[in-house]
């Protein structure tokens, strides 16, 4: 069987470099749900929710570790989003949302005027030093599915701009461009970006900020 064929797992490296070893481990994590109705569902120390993936319940696990643990589930779509951490890197928020028709998806930047967003099939994981994991599984005539999501402050629907497991190229340029033609500054200086990495053209969209017609 050649290497092609091989069907392997590969990390996004986000803030740190990380190890396989270590992806399954870091989908349990600590952290805080905020549901819908205000309540906001807090881990005890021994607890753990499991990070979920596509449009999945989230599972908190009381007691995780120890043989009377008992598992509390709280569904998609009664969940606002779920801030979490490792154990070992409480300093570093990591947050989820929950998008209907897509799944939940990791809150990679925020700005005033716009947030951008990260989905993926295969799910995440944090590292224990508080480093996001963004998992895909790659074949040789495929791959499981990542994209940047955009949303402007006050909307509700998520624009899809491409894949977040490649290399910029021009069509992921001007789809960005096309949504936020009414910053013309911003659109052009992307539109001009020389970058290939897709994670720092997202992160222009920091200084965002729309014409007032």
């Amino acid at each position: 069987m050649t290497t092609q064929r091989i069907s392997r797992l590969v990390l996004l490296f986000f803030l740190c470099v990380i190890t396989l070893s270590t992806a399954q481990a870091a989908s349990f994590v600590q952290g805080r749900i905020y549901l819908k109705d205000g309540r906001i569902i807090e881990c005890a120390e021994k607890d753990r929710i499991q990070l979920p993936k596509h449009a999945q319940d989230v599972k908190l696990l009381r007691r995780a570790y120890y043989k009377d643990k008992s598992k509390e589930i709280y569904p998609f779509e009664a969940i606002d989003s779920i801030v979490c951490w490792h154990v070992a890197a409480p300093e570093h928020l990591r947050t989820f949302i929950p998008a209907p028709k897509i799944g939940w998806m990791w809150v990679y930047m925020e700005a005033p005027a716009i947030g951008a967003y990260v989905y993926s099939e295969k799910g995440y994981g944090i590292d224990n030093n508080g480093g996001i994991q963004v998992l895909y599984k790659q074949r040789s005539l495929s791959r499981s599915r990542t994209a940047y999501y955009l949303r402007k402050t006050g909307e509700n629907d998520f624009y899809d701009v491409g894949s977040a497991s490649r290399n910029t190229k021009d069509v992921f340029l001007e789809r960005i461009a096309a949504y936020i033609a009414d910053d013309p500054a911003l659109a052009e200086s992307i539109l001009q970006s020389n970058s290939r990495n897709r994670s720092q053209i997202i992160l222009m969209l920091g200084t965002y900020l729309p014409q007032q017609n």
